[in-house]
């Protein structure tokens, strides 16, 4: 299908949404990995309005333009200017596993745009090792916003996920940040990636929306009691 086509469909699903073109449609772009057709899904990623279902789907399925995919991006995401669309093309290669934007996702920690701090903090999860334990931590003590002091957290349970010998690490450095941290989301938050940690359940849980459930109180003693005895 050629690319006057595709923007055709593509107009006519934001007139009328339906889900089953969506899919057909965005399995139509990755059908080709053209230069223009990759240019043209890419910049789609620019729109998540009117239906975000569709933007998930453009941003989830980039990956299986494959290795050419992942060629494009790299070279967009070192000359793109628009911090919205340099963060999509983070996410997507931290999702095709691809170690080379580390450097940019740390890079992303000093921005003041939100949207450019969370997805590094996220990605930096997906592929950090040992060294980068030590940024989460920081941005774990030290962002000014709880909401990204939590993916942090969140983030260095993603680290544990992927090599537990780091376990031990990581809790130091849970144990560290809530000494500090006087947001009750974020300690609910450190809690629960401690219990994934090392399997125990203290009363709180995390559902899949990510809003956390159960009594702080009840789960605090019992947090730091089993933090304590973990780290010897």
């Amino acid at each position: 299908m050629n690319l006057d086509t595709l923007k055709q469909i593509y107009l006519e699903l934001i007139k009328n949404y339906d889900e089953v073109a969506a899919i057909k449609f965005v399995r139509e772009l990755n059908s080709s990995n053209e230069n223009d057709i990759l240019e043209y899904h890419y910049g789609l990623l620019k729109y998540q309005e009117p239906y975000i279902d569709l933007f998930y789907q453009l941003r989830g399925e980039f990956y299986k333009h494959g290795d050419e995919g992942k060629a494009f991006l790299l070279d967009k995401i070192n000359i793109e200017t628009d911090p919205d669309l340099k963060a999509e093309a983070l996410f997507i290669l931290g999702t095709m596993e691809c170690v080379e934007v580390k450097p940019i996702a740390i890079s992303f920690l000093k921005s003041e745009n939100y949207k450019e701090q969370y997805y590094g903090i996220i990605v930096i999860g997906w592929l950090g090792k040992s060294e980068d334990i030590v940024i989460l931590e920081n941005e774990l003590a030290n962002n000014k916003n709880s909401e990204l002091r939590a993916y942090a957290a969140t983030a260095l349970r993603q680290i544990a996920f992927s090599n537990s010998r780091l376990n031990k690490k990581i809790a130091g450095a849970y144990s560290r940040a809530y000494q500090s941290e006087a947001d009750e989301i974020v300690r609910k938050t450190i809690i629960v990636c401690f219990q994934d940690l090392i399997k125990v359940k203290f009363g709180l849980r995390e559902l899949q929306t990510g809003e956390i459930t159960g009594d702080l109180n009840q789960a605090e003693p019992k947090f730091k009691k089993a933090l304590i005895n973990y780290l010897g």
